[in-house]
């Protein structure tokens, strides 16, 4: 929560009939003004200065008789404007009270995660300053959603007692999204014990006996720190996935009056750190996991004891050590070195389980040619990890068109533990759910599934589905389009160009076009993607410079030429202001996790 005010009883009812309750109250000391804020308060407010009028203004402004006609009442001066006065002011007081909390993070940049309402009429909401609070102090808005109490959602899923799987890409430094949580933990059969459990879960472990009082005494949160009640029908909503509809003072840019943008693409980037969400599912797997947190090389001695085998519908069978393998095929010229992609299946749009790897490999379709070639009715190639966890399958044209290899090295240098040290299987263009570590046999097959049927090989946990399927059999996330390092509220300067930059990627389709939208999807821009390599990730640029100050949403979606357009999009806010704020006026951040607490003993973790 918000470290500046704590609202306690927030009694007021506008005079459309509006209640107004506090949600989950901001942190720090209690005012005597705020406590008060109630109906009374409205009547009477009390004057925050002495104003200056004339004699007559005063005369006027009491309501004298014989001073108040038609030609002497301006903006000046009329019946009770000392009244009004006193209004204003005490909205402009309260406007500054709760301006929004902006944040300096570890990496210096500052973000402001709830508009400031620079574009409101003067006089709405009782005030004639530059700014209001309708955001902050009525919907109490900086204090809502997931990053009111977690300055990073990457941080805090690495902190947690339980080793998640690395969702996160620090290279990338994707900025996770409450969205993406939901739809793993949603529909994950075979992957997730439960089903439709994310509320269960979230629930539990913010109000169950082990959290609860830190949430509530130390954070001051209830339901509604997480929860948009609506008259919609949808009841309880997340906030976090619905505010933008909310929130007082967001610019909207209409595609015809978007002005300044430039769009490029490019697919060579690579990544040195190249994602692995680490299922710690078998033996190997936790033997890898292990090394790599503990920075441990595995040995030499296992590279070269490790085996592969060439078996299945092939003439001449053979197993062979790596080592003897690599050592012929590099002989022979037949390793190859290439950009590709991995991308898991499982990567929601904004996550940062995709990358671009420079990797070394031997082509499989060589080792079946030393195994005598495949016979007439092969209709797949089978991966067998070395501790039987996996036996996914791939298609003959990947093996035909030497997209299929058998990794040993990644920029040049022998594979670390994450990564499947001595050896994974590698296809391209495909999901990652193929690409098996520490693979150590082939079974060339007939028994392999139609590849072309990414429902069928979803619910089997065969060959590549190549998207995620929910619960209505729905692919969400292809094409995929994630704006990638844009944490909530990113405070830009107006006037000066600055550059998004993400990626797009949909599996085995090819990525045609790029759309934008400055208004919140009601109008788009489209960028052409022309002659992309389905093998490799699409990274994209958009630079555009903002016309004046306020809060802009900026969404992307993309479609294929294959027809597969965005289930989901992605948006991100940035603040545009004309002066960039003082470090010393921001709350300072040394790290990612939890919010500082005025009234706790310890700060941010």
């Amino acid at each position: 929560m918000s470290t500046k005010h704590k609202l306690i009883g927030l009694g007021m009812c506008l005079a459309c009939g509006l209640f107004a309750a506090a949600g989950c109250a901001p942190q720090g000391t209690t005012s005597d003004s705020n406590q008060n804020a109630g109906a009374t308060d409205a009547q009477s407010p009390a004057a925050t200065e002495q104003r200056a009028y004339t004699d007559e203004q005063e005369a006027v402004i009491a309501g004298e008789e014989g001073t108040t006609t038609y030609d002497n009442i301006d903006a000046e001066a009329f019946p009770g404007k000392d009244y009004i006065d006193r209004l204003y002011d005490k909205w402009a007081d309260i406007a500054v009270e709760y301006a929004p909390e902006i944040r300096t993070l570890p990496d210096g940049r500052m973000v402001q995660r709830t508009p400031t309402e620079y574009q409101i009429e003067a006089g709405t909401w009782q005030t004639q300053a530059e700014t209001n609070s309708f955001n902050t102090y009525w919907l109490d808005a900086d204090n809502k959603g997931c990053g009111s109490c977690h300055v990073d959602l990457s941080t805090m899923i690495k902190s947690m007692p339980f080793e998640h799987p690395t969702v996160w890409n620090d290279e990338l430094n994707n900025q996770m999204t409450v969205q993406e949580c939901i739809d793993c933990h949603r529909y994950a059969p075979g992957y997730i014990t439960n089903v439709q459990d994310f509320g269960t879960l979230m629930h539990s472990v913010h109000m169950g006996s082990r959290n609860k009082a830190a949430f509530e005494d130390t954070y001051d949160g209830d339901c509604m720190s997480c929860h948009n009640a609506t008259e919609n029908g949808k009841g309880m909503e997340m906030w976090d996935l619905v505010k933008y509809n909310h929130l007082w003072g967001i610019v909207d840019v209409a595609a015809d009056d978007l002005t300044d943008t430039s769009f490029s693409f490019e697919q060579e980037t690579v990544q040195s750190d190249v994602f692995s969400f680490e299922w710690m599912h078998g033996y190997y797997c936790q033997m890898r996991h292990g090394s790599e947190i503990e920075g441990l090389d595995l040995p030499q001695s296992l590279f070269d004891s490790w085996e592969i085998t060439i078996e299945g519908n092939v003439s001449q069978p053979y197993t062979a050590l790596l080592k003897d393998l690599v050592e012929e095929a590099e002989k022979d010229g037949v390793v190859v070195t290439k950009n590709s992609k991995l991308v898991c299946n499982w990567n929601m749009v904004g996550g940062g389980g995709i990358s671009n790897a420079n990797i070394t490999g031997i082509p499989v379709s060589w080792l079946v040619e030393k195994a005598g070639g495949y016979t007439d009715d092969s209709n797949g190639v089978r991966v067998m990890r070395a501790d039987g966890t996996s036996k996914r399958s791939f298609s003959m044209d990947k093996l035909n068109d030497d997209e299929a290899l058998l990794v040993y090295k990644m920029d040049d240098e022998y594979l670390g533990a994450k990564q499947g040290y001595p050896c994974t299987n590698w296809v391209e263009g495909v999901d990652a759910q193929v690409c098996s570590k520490q693979v150590d046999r082939y079974v060339v097959s007939s028994d392999c599934p139609d590849f072309t049927d990414s429902q069928y090989l979803f619910d089997h946990h065969d060959g590549s589905p190549n998207g995620w399927f929910n619960e209505e059999g729905v692919i969400v996330n292809r094409p995929n389009a994630t704006i990638l390092d844009v944490p909530e509220g990113l405070v830009i300067e107006t006037g000066k160009p600055y550059t998004f930059h993400g990626y797009a990627d949909a599996y085995n389709e090819e990525i045609d076009y790029l759309e934008f939208s400055f208004d919140n999807g009601e109008t788009w821009t489209k960028y052409e993607v022309d002659g992309s390599d389905v093998n490799k990730v699409v990274w994209w640029n958009l630079t555009w410079t903002p016309p004046e100050h306020g809060a802009y949403t900026i969404t992307v979606r993309a479609a294929t030429v294959e027809g597969s357009v965005s289930y989901q999009t992605h948006t991100v806010m940035v603040n545009a202001k004309d002066e960039m704020p003082a470090v010393e006026d921001t709350v300072v951040y040394e790290t990612k996790g939890l919010v500082k607490v005025d009234n706790a003993s310890d700060t941010a973790a």
